[in-house]
């Protein structure tokens, strides 16, 4: 497969389809890194990893996951929960 060949259509159609395309692609990456970056409660992440809070605030206090305090309430960014899963993994099968 070298390339794609288009048939038929005129370069105005192929520049508008081409435009709308990119649109789609900046607004679906917009989409994820919202996502990534919305922050939740240690009690919503529990919910989310069917652990307890205790096990959130425990991840928190030992700096396996990361949170940030707004007036009393701890809040956690979505794309630092997956993360810290990847290191809690990785911790689990370290010997000491």
């Amino acid at each position: 497969m070298e390339g794609i060949v288009f048939q038929n259509i005129d370069k105005e159609k192929f520049e508008a389809l081409f435009n709308k395309v990119h649109q789609i692609n900046e607004t679906l990456s917009l989409l994820v890194d919202k996502e990534n970056s919305e922050k939740i409660s240690p009690e919503m992440a529990a919910e989310e990893l069917d652990v307890t809070t205790q096990t959130i605030y425990s991840y928190i206090r030992k700096g396996i996951l990361p949170a940030s305090k707004v007036g009393r309430k701890l809040l956690i960014k979505r794309s630092d929960i997956s993360q810290a899963l990847k290191e809690v993994k990785s911790l689990k099968y370290h010997r000491k």
